[in-house]
């Protein structure tokens, strides 16, 4: 019996770990497919302002030639230009979102179990290649009580501007491994004048992709997806990861629900958009499909993402949103 029991514990310990370890895994993939998950970095527009000191040490030169940025506040109101027709009317823009000043924060959980928390937010406009960039970060920190699964910290960023058509389009992302101090982990440079995307991988590989437009290297999406939420057009955007080249279609749906969550005090009216992925391949057996819910207020809040697994849903769902372009609120967000 004793026997039997330790065989039992054994078995739960086992599979634990693997849902922990391979959910967490999965929250990349959940976090620029759901733009809800970045769309809790929305903040990250605004998060730069207290936190400038302390993330100007985390811009640096990369493998791949990347030139070291000088960071600065600019005015937003004169760096994008017209868009010419792509947007619907009534979606917000990128210069709207930019200027609401948000921070999000999101819980990413599968079945029964927290696997961390997602945080995102702008900070400081920066000259990249002679060219005044908007700055994305996504912050992901896993829940070290699991199982066996420890302290994880990653940050990944995109120096990005807004094209003529209204969308935002990468020039550099790159992954700061922050828990075991390996920065530049992963970067992607997107080079326009030779229609090329060059990457660095973690296994240290390093190649070159032809570039496709609107190009991203992911987590950018959490600014795309919020243009057309709720508009029912049916759009694609180019994502690059992995040492290849994938897309994200979506489906956004002018349906409406009420649904509750915990950044809010009362239910709140949302848009459903539903998407699949092409050509991108995730762990533990991702479909490809998922479904993400956005507010239905001018900014188009992202509010919920369910990523199809094998067995369920990775979920991420917005715990915490703060608004308003002041530098203590986004480093009261990000503390």
């Amino acid at each position: 019996m004793r026997k039997h029991l330790n065989n039992l514990q054994n078995n739960m310990n086992y599979w634990t770990k693997r849902a922990s370890f391979f959910g967490f895994m999965v929250t990349r993939q959940a976090v620029f497919r759901l733009s809800l998950m970045v769309v809790l970095s929305l903040s990250y527009v605004t998060q730069a302002v207290a936190s400038v000191s302390y993330f100007e040490q985390q811009i640096h030169e990369s493998d791949l030639g990347t030139q070291k940025p000088e960071t600065h506040k600019s005015d937003l109101g004169t760096q994008e230009p017209e868009p010419k027709g792509i947007l619907a009317k009534g979606q917000p823009t990128v210069l709207d979102i930019l200027s609401a000043g948000e921070w999000f924060k999101y819980e990413v959980s599968y079945g029964f179990f927290t696997l961390g928390w997602v945080e995102v937010s702008i900070l400081p406009d920066t000259v990249y290649n002679g060219r005044v960039h908007h700055h994305l970060l996504t912050r992901m920190i896993s829940n070290d009580r699991l199982p066996l699964i420890g302290y994880e910290r990653d940050e990944f960023h995109t120096f990005f501007y807004v094209n003529e058509e209204g969308l935002p389009v990468s020039s550099l992302f790159w992954k700061d491994n922050v828990d075991e101090e390996e920065w530049d982990e992963i970067v992607y440079r997107f080079d326009r004048e030779t229609e090329q995307v060059f990457y660095k991988e973690e296994d240290e590989t390093t190649g070159e992709l032809s570039l496709v437009e609107p190009a991203t290297a992911g987590h950018i999406v959490f600014v795309y997806s919020r243009l057309f939420a709720g508009g029912g057009a049916n759009t694609e955007l180019p994502v690059y990861v992995s040492k290849q080249l994938g897309y994200l279609d979506f489906d956004h749906s002018t349906a409406t629900e009420m649904r509750a969550y915990e950044a809010f005090e009362e239910p709140i009216a949302t848009y459903k958009t539903n998407g699949r992925t092409v050509d991108i391949v995730g762990p533990f057996g991702f479909s490809g499909r998922f479904v993400a819910f956005f507010g239905q207020d001018d900014l188009r809040i992202p509010l919920e993402a369910r990523v199809k697994m094998f067995l369920g849903s990775a979920v991420v769902k917005l715990i915490e949103y703060r608004k308003g372009n002041s530098g203590q609120a986004i480093r009261q967000g990000m503390e």
